[in-house]
């Protein structure tokens, strides 16, 4: 679900999302939104006329000169001067362009410049250059906000600028954003064992390749991998040696053992002051409404997106079947919400977990018309209820080891036969799920290529009654561009609806829903606008009885329940706000369609018992909480 110690530190150091780059996909395909058309190049092929022995020779790119600076220089690299350089290409906003006399800090900027063997390319943005061990080089920049992705045959780079560290700027402080944010995983050997994943040669601290420069080093090879295109990773950390806020990374991956050339990769690297902004490259994401999907399910998802008004549910604590049946009792909401929510994992370890049927049908069954609750189906690739350490599924995915498994899902979600939101892996942008980036070797490609493959699944099963959310949770933690939601997008193609995740504990000082979600808003507008929204998860505590003191790094006593009144005024302008949803202050919440409440505690387990830290749950205590509900729920529907 969510973090304490990730939202302490969130309101501790107040951070700005600052913009930078990042990077992720395969050769063939940007992640992020394959319609976009800027990872063509805009130079036509290499042109040759023949030599006079009768070999073809190449004619250097006339537009080179036009934007050539001898600083881009890497003599080594057969790259001196403009006459080397037989295709230039030249990135503005996001987007190749032809006008080579744009001046470069008018926007923001970026070129390629491709040699006979090696390609060079500069990034005014984030300030850094570097030369490319190949002549057929593209950038793909369609969420250039995050990462610069460069491809090349059989070989992918994902870069990002990285400028949250949240810690003091010491030694110290880059000690603990790397070892919490950056390389927990990665630096784990038994992680890597657990996994099959082997390092090709020792991790290293380079303080020589790079004057003034720290590069830390890791290079690694999946194992088992005749189904996984590129399995060979080299990553790179580079920090200047005086200061410890900032950070390079750099992910490579490729089809072959490809070490020495991301080692004379990264010793090419020069930097210096940026000298234009970043922008927001992707737009909208177009919406696609998927062919398979039956009659059903095509009218809910058009119900969903016309209606003005908001359906609820519940994720319900235990899914025990007496507190559902006494939460929909008059003893309580007197209410049957229009969402049922349920988790499903893949499994507990080695034993695999599947679809109840008996419990789906009996809570749900419903199809937006029928008056029953339709079935929200959050599933997770997680054995181990999202424990980072140790295994993850995800590349025994990759590997094709859970495929029969996953038929098995979509041939019980057919069965079903009633409209299903699949919400699967929410809040990748995380540090705390098992699908999380951190956990695939800083790559958020993993997470987009086994999203692909279960959604090939489902339609080759012939699931026709799925609509499948995509959702982050609003502030990306690990702080890093490299982990921002929309490196973890999937496609339009594979994607029918956005969700949302944010939390007030209401364990200290408390943000309001309208500021919390108008933030959210603000995060997801650029991109989603187009989309039926849903809460997937979400609620206001009423104060635990452990809460957390940063600045004695202990747990502290408190009452119970303290801030229930509080929470019952949460809940009353949060209920205002989506009533009155077609006014201009509450603009923020009128694409948010669902919204189902977390009623499930957070616990924390002090000397072998479990008490309750964030007071979620709502039960026959909160007795005001309760009467905004009843006086409210009725109400969502005009």
């Amino acid at each position: 679900m969510k973090r304490l110690a990730a939202l302490a530190l969130i309101f501790a150091f107040a951070l700005s999302a600052l913009a930078a780059c990042n990077g992720g996909s395969d050769v063939s395909a940007p992640v992020s939104e394959p319609e976009q058309s800027n990872t063509e190049s805009s130079a036509e092929p290499v042109s040759e006329e023949p030599s006079e022995d009768g070999s073809a020779s190449m004619i250097p790119d006339e537009n080179a000169k036009l934007i050539w600076q001898e600083r881009f220089a890497d003599a080594a690299a057969g790259l001196a001067t403009p006459d080397d350089i037989y295709g230039a290409d030249y990135y503005f906003d996001g987007a190749l362009t032809g006008d080579y006399s744009k001046d470069y800090k008018s926007g923001d900027s970026r070129f390629v410049f491709r040699g006979a063997e090696n390609s060079r390319v500069v990034n005014f943005a984030d300030g850094y250059m570097l030369t490319v061990p190949s002549a057929d080089v593209t950038c793909d920049l369609s969420i250039g906000e995050f990462r610069t992705k460069i491809l090349m045959p059989g070989s992918v780079i994902n870069i990002s600028y990285e400028n949250q560290n949240p810690y003091t700027n010491g030694a110290d402080g880059w000690d603990i954003y790397l070892r919490e944010w950056l390389v927990p995983r990665i630096d784990d050997i038994e992680f890597l064992n657990a996994n099959n994943i082997m390092r090709t040669s020792r991790k290293e601290v380079l303080t020589d390749v790079i004057e003034g420069y720290e590069i830390i080093e890791y290079h690694m090879f999946i194992k088992l991998s005749k189904a996984i295109e590129l399995p060979y990773y080299n990553i790179a950390i580079i920090r200047k040696a005086d200061q410890y806020t900032d950070c390079i990374v750099v992910v490579m991956k490729s089809a072959e053992k490809s070490t020495d050339k991301f080692k004379s990769m990264i010793a090419s690297m020069s930097f210096f002051e940026k000298e234009c902004d970043k922008i927001h490259y992707a737009g909208q994401y177009e919406l696609k409404i998927p062919e398979q999907w039956n009659e059903e399910t095509r009218a809910y998802y058009e119900k969903l997106c016309n209606q003005s008004d908001v359906d609820w549910g519940f994720f319900y604590e235990g899914n025990s079947d007496e507190y559902i049946e006494w939460m929909a009792s008059p003893e309580a909401l007197d209410y049957t919400p229009e969402i049922f929510m349920t988790y499903l994992h893949i499994g507990w370890y080695n034993d695999l977990s599947y679809l109840k049927s008996e419990f789906v049908e009996k809570h749900a069954g419903g199809n937006g018309f029928n008056g029953k609750p339709v079935l929200n189906l959050t599933y997770q690739f997680t054995t181990t209820n999202n424990a980072i350490s140790g295994y993850t599924p995800m590349f025994d995915i990759m590997r094709g080891k859970y495929d029969d498994h996953f038929r098995r899902l979509a041939a019980d979600i057919k069965a079903y036969g009633k409209p299903v939101i699949f919400r699967l892996n929410n809040e990748m942008n995380t540090d705390w799920t098992s699908y999380a980036g951190i956990v695939t070797l800083l790559d958020p490609d993993i997470f987009v290529e086994t999203w692909r493959r279960l959604y090939d699944i489902f339609k080759e099963e012939g699931v026709d009654n799925c609509i499948w959310v995509f959702n982050p949770i609003t502030v990306t933690c690990p702080f890093c561009k490299w982990g921002e939601f929309a490196c973890y997008f999937p496609g339009a193609d594979y994607c029918q609806m956005l969700g949302l995740t944010y939390y007030e504990s209401a364990n200290g000082s408390m943000d309001t829903f309208r500021n919390m979600y108008t933030k959210t808003y603000d995060e997801y507008k650029g991109y989603f606008i187009d989309y039926p929204w849903m809460i997937g998860e979400f609620a206001c505590g009423a104060g635990g009885a452990r809460i957390y003191d940063w600045s004695s790094r202990s747990y502290l006593t408190t009452v119970q329940g303290r801030s229930e009144k509080k929470q019952a005024e949460w809940c009353r302008e949060m209920f205002k706000c989506f009533a009155d949803n077609q006014s201009a202050a509450n603009r923020f919440c009128r694409n948010i369609k669902v919204a189902v409440w977390f009623s499930a505690n957070d616990y924390v387990s002090i000397d072998g018992e479990y008490l309750v830290q964030n007071y979620y749950k709502l039960d026959e205590a909160l007795d005001e909480t309760f009467a905004v509900f009843r006086e409210w729920l009725p109400k969502l529907h005009h």
